[in-house]
């Protein structure tokens, strides 16, 4: 592959990099930097193996170019060290041994590339276009890893807001932003389950708002909708946060109380329906009319040993309900247990 690589993009590539060319005669030295500079624009020179490992200790390198017979440290025992600090930078050795031995060492060494002296332009473009090549499409390739990594996160995280999202539309109301029946069905019996787990308190109201189908008729269902939107809202204003507010259908609502009992649940629909009763609900399209309704509110609580199913609890509440509607409305009507 790196054959193909043409010579712009190679020098263009190259110039990027940080070379760490380690040669102890001057003259080679400087006749090898010349050419060099035709593909590195940032050249770090060290005189002997010994000043070569520490200027790699001290900076960061893309490619090294060593000489092997050195005064203080030979490249041998130089690229020893450096190996045991970096596995994976390339390295290419110049040198006028061609002995089997030294060729042995480098290959163990894990060297990329060798440079014969004397070392002329053909000889170490050839080389620069091998070891350089490969380093391009490594950091090519890392590149578009990495891009694909960061596009797979993206597309992630936007698949886990779109599910988080569909989780909210999917368990909410759309006209009340309240929960919905589906969300009721679904955390209600956990609820019940930890309240018996815990021989805790769990009471349920169940309410309905009276004659609501006057309103409707009256005057329209964009009236009765602002209706329900003023009434859910003023439920959530009135109910703590543990508390799980249902628009449980039409204009029936449901409210779960954790870690309530009957007394608690009777202040609170209490509170609920005095609140609800002093509404001034502004009637769109008039300017000085408003609305007043009230609430029909069935309380009961959870018994811990008897009541395994939330549909228990439902049909007491709505029981509750409709006896407060079929004796005046606007009442509160609680559903206890027969003391057997």
């Amino acid at each position: 592959m790196y054959k193909d690589l043409d010579m712009k993009k190679l020098v263009n590539f190259t110039k990027t990099l940080k070379l760490l060319y380690v040669e102890d005669n001057k003259e080679s030295r400087d006749s090898l930097e010349g050419l060099l500079k035709n593909f590195f624009s940032d050249i770090t020179l060290a005189d002997d193996g010994l000043a070569g490992l520490e200027e790699f200790k001290s900076a960061s390198f893309d490619l090294i170019i060593t000489d092997i017979k050195m005064p203080k440290m030979n490249g041998i025992e130089m690229i020893e060290k450096i190996r045991e600090i970096d596995e994976e930078i390339p390295i290419i050795v110049s040198t006028a041994h061609q002995d089997q031995e030294f060729l042995i060492s480098c290959i163990n060494l894990g060297t990329n590339g060798y440079l014969l002296k004397p070392i002329n332009h053909k000889q170490l473009t050839r080389t620069i276009k091998f070891v350089c090549g490969k380093l391009y499409y490594q950091k090519e390739n890392k590149k578009y890893e990495e891009s694909l990594e960061a596009l797979v996160k993206e597309r992630t995280e936007e698949l886990q807001m779109t599910t988080e999202q569909l989780a909210i539309i999917a368990n909410k109301d759309s006209l009340t932003n309240l929960y919905n029946r589906r969300y009721f069905n679904d955390t209600s019996q956990m609820l019940l389950n930890l309240a018996r787990r815990n021989r805790d308190g769990l009471s349920l109201l169940m309410m309905d708002i009276d004659r609501f189908k006057v309103v409707n008729d009256v005057y329209g269902h964009l009236v009765g909708d602002s209706v329900l939107q003023e009434l859910a809202a003023t439920l959530l204003e009135i109910t703590r946060d543990s508390d799980v507010v249902i628009r449980f259908g039409g204009e029936e609502f449901v409210i779960l109380l954790p870690h309530t009992h009957l007394e608690g649940a009777v202040q609170i629909a209490q509170k609920i329906r005095t609140t609800v009763k002093n509404l001034e609900i502004p009637i769109k399209g008039s300017v000085d009319k408003i609305l007043k309704i009230t609430l029909s509110i069935g309380v009961t609580e959870c018994y811990c040993d008897d009541d395994k199913c939330i549909d228990t609890l439902i049909h007491r509440a709505d029981e509750a309900m409709y006896e407060a509607k079929r004796t005046g409305r606007d009442k509160i009507i609680i559903y206890e247990k027969e003391v057997k």
